[in-house]
């Protein structure tokens, strides 16, 4: 009699401990994905409009030949391609939004008074910040809308370091020698797999047009002319529209397939994290995070791509917790269907007097109406 009772326990206490840990997985899951804010525009441009939009990151190796002369070309592509899937493409509605960078190197930093400091310079392009909308401190974003493109954003590191405070918007700052002011101030990423990846340097934000006064002034980089200049591109972004299943995905490997194949590696952030697309991905684990092909990605993708691999080993743990009510279901099943068949008989007995009795009553209501 005891032996029933704990078995009767048991598999209850099993499938409750089973389903708690699956809605603790996929909370820790959701918690660990949704750090990685830059994954997520998609979901920010999208907004309120019923239709469906999709990001799509391509990242290039240094010798691709991809550069800001080839973004007009690019954007041109993308407009077609919407044009061809029916999309009203005169209307003067943003269908899409882009952005680019790359990586200027390590810079010397001056500020009004005698303070320095070395820090990664990064050239930025399009929305660059609406795709990386990091915590900002003080001031504001700059734009390629901007008239004058000698706006800078740096993070809290930095500004403390030459300026002793993180309220310097507006300020003035030297890159390499090269004048600019203080745009705004930001807060690096917190999460500990971007932080991880940034390492402990300090980071400054510039515009292609500084980037290039840079290289003319430092002599930083050369064109093919001779002439120093800086316009390569190693990041891609694009958010557009998607109105059947990898049209944005098949739009962006048309546009950047042919050209630059072998120097580029795209990637579908807005479905990179789904538990379905994580679990399936942990038998190839391996090949999702390891690659040789020589294409040095920016630390929010590395950032992601960390991510993905510990979400892929919390989801394919999650699923073999599935399996435990998934079995007690279909246990159960099996023992209701042996139950039915060791008393088909009798439940088929017992249905017909219902429905007997149903019958003669109704006869005997209709009876005493007439």
């Amino acid at each position: 009699m005891k032996k029933i009772k704990l078995k009767k326990l048991i598999i209850p206490a099993v499938n409750t401990a089973a389903i708690a840990g699956i809605l603790i997985l996929s909370a820790a899951g959701s918690h660990s994905a949704a750090k990685q804010k830059y994954n997520f525009t998609a979901e920010k441009w999208q907004g309120e409009s019923s239709e469906s939009f999709w990001q799509v990151s391509s990242f290039f190796d240094n010798d691709s030949g991809f550069d800001t002369s080839r973004v007009r070309s690019v954007r041109g592509q993308i407009m077609t391609a919407l044009k061809n899937a029916s999309f009203d493409t005169e209307s003067g509605m943003k269908l899409f939004t882009d952005a680019y960078c790359a990586d200027v190197g390590m810079a010397k930093i001056k500020c009004d008074t005698s303070r320095r400091a070395d820090a990664e310079i990064t050239a930025v392009g399009g929305d660059f910040f609406y795709f990386h909308s990091f915590d900002l401190l003080s001031g504001a974003y700059f734009s390629e809308e901007d008239t004058m493109q000698d706006g800078v954003v740096i993070d809290s590191q930095l500004a403390w370091e030459i300026y002793g405070s993180e309220d310097v918007a507006g300020k003035n700052i030297y890159i390499n020698g090269v004048k600019c002011y203080i745009s705004g101030v930001v807060a690096p990423p917190a999460d500990k797999a971007s932080k991880k990846c940034m390492g402990d340097g300090m980071r400054a934000y510039v515009s292609y047009d500084t980037a290039n006064a840079m290289a003319v002034y430092g002599g930083s980089a050369s064109a093919e002319n001779g002439s120093p200049s800086f316009k390569n591109i190693t990041c891609y972004e694009c958010v557009l529209p998607q109105p059947v299943e990898n049209f944005a995905s098949k739009t962006m490997d048309d546009v950047f397939g042919t050209s630059y194949k072998g120097s580029v590696r795209s990637v579908s952030n807005t479905d990179r994290f789904t538990p379905s697309k994580r679990a399936k991905a942990f038998r190839k684990i391996s090949e999702s995070v390891v690659h040789d092909d020589g294409i040095k990605l920016p630390f929010w993708e590395n950032a992601s791509r960390i991510t993905e691999y510990r979400l892929s080993w919390l989801y394919a743990f999650r699923h073999l917790l599935m399996a435990i009510p998934a079995l007690t279901l279909a246990w159960l099943g099996y023992r209701l269907i042996r139950l039915y068949r060791r008393s088909k008989a009798e439940l088929r007995k017992r249905a017909a007097e219902l429905i007997d009795r149903i019958i003669t009553k109704h006869r005997k209501n209709s009876a005493e109406n007439a």
